[in-house]
């Protein structure tokens, strides 16, 4: 899975440099087709969506930033699975929204890293502690974690949706 990342928020979705030739075809659907693509993929969108807010509910350090970041997980309507994370919606009794709060609850911060603001004075940490690294970053605590557990079926489920209204455009054509 890529990531492009604003400052606010990640939009989560497969590297589509590999898929160029793919996505091409499927341009060249009518438009039946490609809704019902856009319906098969949405169904994928909106379960990976779920399987990342449940982990954020369950998320042990601090419980309250991970489930405002959790409640602005939200599924995309496209041709390839695709969920966003953060923005400006959901507020901590501090006043830090989703997007705000987003990348210190998963990857984590340091102590007292961007001053003290009484609403994260938990022992003078805003965020959790920092995450361990793997290869050029951060492991994450929840979201990346989770996207890297469903990967797999995330991409089975995607290739079985495009089959699928491939081979029924093929029939249909």
């Amino acid at each position: 899975m890529g990531m492009a990342e604003g400052r606010t928020t990640i939009t989560v979705r497969p590297d589509l440099q590999d898929y160029r030739g793919l996505l091409k075809a499927l341009n060249l659907m009518e438009k039946e087709s490609q809704l019902q693509l856009k319906d098969d993929v949405y169904a994928i969108s909106a379960w990976t969506a779920k399987g990342i807010q449940q982990a954020g509910y369950a998320h042990p350090f601090y419980p309250n930033q991970a489930r405002i970041v959790a409640q602005s997980v939200k599924p995309s309507r496209d041709r390839v699975p695709t969920v966003r994370v953060g923005g400006s919606k959901g507020r901590v009794s501090g006043g830090a929204n989703a997007g705000q709060l987003l990348w210190g609850n998963e990857f984590g911060g340091d102590r007292n890293a961007l001053g003290n603001l009484n609403a994260f004075a938990n022992g003078g940490y805003r965020f959790p502690p920092r995450t361990s690294r793997e290869g050029r970053g951060n492991t994450g605590y929840w979201i990346f974690p989770t996207l890297k557990a469903m990967q797999p079926e995330i991409k089975k489920r995607w290739f079985a949706a495009v089959n699928k209204v491939m081979d029924n455009w093929a029939r249909t054509s």
